[in-house]
């Protein structure tokens, strides 16, 4: 197996990462992968499935299982589906990144989504 290259792009919540890497992506040729949508997403699935705020083990088993496609409409702007629902806003709303944040320091969440 060839190396893989990667460009990591950090920096707070809102500052464009997601916008900078979708560019650069494109210009590149490269697949991108957003890995703060993969923790919004699981924050997100916590959510609708009412798991307690602070349940590690809930949120990893989702994590785990996600149900979960990324696209483009029309227009060329990002779609993401979980459980076949478009997320898109939601996925992005403050309360999902908070929760977001939360998940993403939980190693249970982490090994689950690096197993995917």
């Amino acid at each position: 197996m060839s190396p893989v290259s990667v460009i990591a792009i950090d920096g707070p919540s809102g500052s464009g990462k997601g916008t900078i890497a979708r560019r650069v992506a494109e210009r590149l040729g490269w697949h991108l992968l957003d890995s703060g949508a993969l923790y919004r997403l699981v924050a997100l699935a916590g959510m609708q499935s009412r798991l307690a705020p602070d349940d590690v083990e809930g949120h990893a088993r989702l994590a785990s299982s996600l149900d979960v496609r990324f696209g483009m409409d029309a227009r060329g702007d990002e779609q993401v589906f979980l459980g076949g629902a478009d997320v898109t806003r939601e996925l992005r709303a403050e309360t999902t990144g908070e929760a977001a944040s939360r998940v993403a320091a939980w190693q249970p969440v982490r090994t689950a989504l690096i197993g995917r």
